[in-house]
């Protein structure tokens, strides 16, 4: 008899039942084709199969109240199948018996990574140098950011200018342009900046410049959150089917779904107008096409969400020309949107400040289709009054817009105390076309301030894709109040392949008339040369050229240019410089995220980011990686097929988030084994059986392969094998491994002596 224990079964799902007359069993259900993943107590007499109703409802099932037993054949329109062998049973019922959860497809929400932040400095620097007919200036742009875990970023920027005119020396000044500690509060989608900021502002309203302190929403730290509404789906499936989802014709979605409820959400672009069709194909190759039109507009919130900010300052003065001319009094402002409905979206703003302030509410509704209206009224202290209508629709062949924005002459918002007021009348209308490859329109513009004459402007426009590459393009724009001031536009455009263009144009502009031919390669992304040439002729007849490099450490650009009464010329120079992790970096410029990837030493190891081959590392182990986006999930990874074969990599990718311009260090550990491939042989010299196992310096086992060789690694200077004879009996070797061994040594043939009994 044998003392081993029983095997243990799998718990239940459910809680086990007082045993009934009958055989108790614990089956795996099968509900309508589809896999409930549960274990049920189950009662078999003879050839019927029971259950609690407490148990049936947790699968589904809808049943009068009681929590008695119910058996499977006393439901009508069921019918089921018991599988012994497998210890499962499979159920097919109607859905309309069954009260099934919502399976949700294409679920555009998830949850990002924590962002994270390393410790380090960083600068940006823009330097641009040009000369010609005794003429020269040098100026450089400068960005200076620190940032921490935890205590967000802190930067300021910065303009540095020399210039030389005919008669006179070299002249300069430089001017502090922003400066502003910035701190993320990704799990709340809110950010707090203190220093030089800007008030928030809603389409009928302006932004102030100010310094001081703001706090609101930013969804940019979290990119995976929908924050517009999108169109959906909700469907059934009567049996475990595919699902395929159609936008315009191009296929968006592909994936399966269980008998039951669903709901797929469409993502189309930005204020798009289009079809949807959800192909349904079930087990059987029997197939449903639904088709549903749809409308996502950007200017709409989801519905519950919020958008705010309320900011706190003075308003910044001659910026770009003064570093710290600001208001003496102080200005308030707050701006809130809701989300009502995913069709109505709710807007406020209100701003107070040096004896001026104003108060106002706005909507946008998207009452049917791809219509979408807004409204806006706003009052002034003193009494001024200004409001907003607005209307736009956009069609798969065709859009159109008209809007207004009106106030009387009392009203005055914070930003007229320092500057311009606002218009008095701004109006706007277009329509446009999008007919198979050709795209037209026009536009008209009103435009009126405060004791000056109005101004009206027309346009129109057509883009044409012939096909292989080539395009026409033209456009018409004159001022209907001054005839002469007009001007017109026709060029056509060659791509020559993926990064070469070639374009000629012919423009005039009131009473001018020149002709372009403009020829170029841009830089690609991930780095190398570009070039840029020009010729032009009429009145401003000439040409320019130049090239340009990017590369890991910076961009280089040098050109010259003989452009009417005009010659000279020009180089420009940018790139960063990064201390982080007690080292100093030269890249490229870095206006969002990067990383330090180390390989704890390891040089010459290709680095990819998201799959491209991005650099690869020093001789100190280290590469800066400077194209990430904050936020969002960064996929690093190494290539371990160029490391040596005694190397050992305990990681090769990783995802990360980096915090709001931040850095984060990204760590790969190459750890170097003394690693060798060693023959043993017997007394004789004949290499050892195979099977035999190697014990090095009391480590796990090793294997003899064929011709007596055996990897071994973590090798001491001098070691002792033990080997257990394949066959039977033990033999000793002594390894001596060479100190400055690389790339696995071939090792022996060494000698293996029988060890006394």
């Amino acid at each position: 008899m044998s003392n081993e224990p029983a095997a243990v079964p799998p718990p239940p799902t459910v809680t086990p039942r007082v045993r009934t007359t009958g055989e108790d069993l614990y089956l795996e259900v099968v509900l309508n084709g589809s896999s409930t993943e549960k274990l049920v107590h189950f009662i078999h007499r003879g050839e019927t199969l029971c259950a609690t109703a407490r148990d049936l409802r947790d699968l589904g099932f809808i049943l009068p109240p009681g929590d008695g037993e119910r058996c499977l054949p006393d439901i009508q329109e069921l019918r089921y199948t018991y599988d012994v062998r497998l210890q499962r049973v499979d159920i097919q019922v109607p859905n309309a018996r069954l009260q099934l959860s919502t399976h949700i497809l294409n679920r555009q929400e998830r949850p990002a990574l924590r962002a994270t932040s390393g410790t380090g400095v960083l600068l940006n620097y823009d330097i641009y140098a040009a000369h010609g007919g005794g003429e020269g200036n040098i100026s450089g742009l400068a960005e200076l950011r620190g940032f921490s875990e935890g205590l967000g970023v802190l930067s300021t920027t910065s303009l540095t200018r020399r210039y030389q005119s005919h008669g006179a020396g070299w002249r300069g000044d430089s001017v502090r342009l922003d400066t502003q500690w910035r701190l993320s509060f990704p799990d709340r989608a809110q950010v707090l900046t203190i220093g030089d900021t800007f008030t928030g502002y809603l389409a009928w309203t302006r932004a102030t410049r100010i310094g001081g302190i703001a706090y609101g929403t930013d969804f940019a730290t979290q990119p995976y959150r929908v924050t517009t509404p999108l169109p959906q789906f909700f469907g059934e499936a009567t049996a475990p089917s595919s699902v395929e989802l159609y936008i315009d014709g191009v296929r968006q979605y592909s994936g399966k779904v269980p008998a039951g409820p669903f709901q797929l959400t469409a993502v189309p672009g930005i204020d798009q107008a289009g079809q949807a069709q959800v192909v349904l194909t079930d087990a059987l190759g029997r197939s449903s096409t639904v088709t549903f039109p749809f409308y996502a507009a950007r200017q709409l919130l989801r519905q519950g969400l919020d958008d705010w900010s309320v900011e706190l300052g003075t308003v910044r003065r001659a910026y770009g020309i003064d570093s710290f001319a600001y208001g003496d009094a102080p200005v308030g402002s707050a701006t809130w949107r809701h989300g009502v409905t995913d069709t109505l979206t709710l807007e406020s703003h209100a701003e107070a400040g040096d004896g001026r302030g104003t108060a106002g509410a706005g909507g946008v509704w998207n009452p049917v289709g791809a219509h979408v209206l807004n409204a806006s009224l706003s009052m002034s202290r003193g009494g001024g009054m200004q409001y907003g209508l607005g209307y736009a629709w956009n069609g798969h062949y065709m859009n159109a817009a008209i809007d207004t924005l009106r106030g009387d002459a009392r009203y005055r918002d914070v930003a007229a105390g320092y500057g311009s007021p606002p218009p008095r009348v701004s109006d706007r209308a277009l329509i446009g076309f999008n007919v198979r490859e050709s795209s037209f329109g026009a536009n008209l513009v009103r435009l009126r301030y405060s004791g000056q004459p109005i101004s009206r402007y027309a346009g129109l426009f057509a883009l044409r894709n012939i096909g292989r590459g080539v395009s026409l393009s033209a456009s018409y724009n004159r001022n209907l109040d001054d005839a002469s001031d007009r001007s017109f536009f026709i060029g056509v455009t060659l791509a020559l392949d993926r990064r070469a263009t070639l374009s000629a144009s012919m423009q005039r502009d009131r009473e001018r008339a020149f002709g372009v031919v403009d020829a170029s390669r841009a830089i690609d992304g991930d780095g190398g040369f570009g070039w840029h040439v020009q010729g032009r002729s009429g009145a401003d007849a000439g040409g320019l050229g130049e090239v340009g490099w990017l590369g890991n450490r910076g961009q280089l650009t040098v050109g010259a240019s003989d452009v009417g009464p005009s010659s000279y010329s020009y180089a420009d120079a940018n790139g960063a410089i990064v201390l982080m992790g007690g080292h100093v970096f030269a890249a490229r410029r870095i206006d969002d995220a990067f990383a330090l990837v180390t390989t704890e030493g390891a040089a010459d190891v290709p680095v990819l980011l998201e799959n491209r081959r991005t650099g690869v590392t020093d001789s100190r182990g280290l590469l800066l990686v400077s194209r990430l986006n904050a936020y969002q999930d960064n996929r690093l990874a190494i290539d371990p097929l160029d490391l040596p074969a005694d190397d050992r990599v305990q990681r090769v990718e990783a995802t990360i988030a980096p915090a709001d311009r931040s850095g984060v260090m990204v760590r790969f550990p190459v750890k170097r084994v003394r690693a060798a491939l060693v023959t043993l042989v017997d007394e004789s010299g004949v290499p050892l059986p195979v099977g035999s196992t190697v014990a090095a310096g009391g480590g796990g086992n090793a294997i003899v392969g064929y011709d007596g060789m055996v990897y071994l690694d973590n090798l001491e200077g001098s070691t002792i094998l033990d080997v257990g004879i394949q066959g039977g009996g033990h033999c000793e070797a002594t390894l001596d491994y060479p100190p400055h061994a690389r790339n696995l040594p071939d090792l022996g043939p060494l000698a293996c002596r029988a060890r006394a009994p």
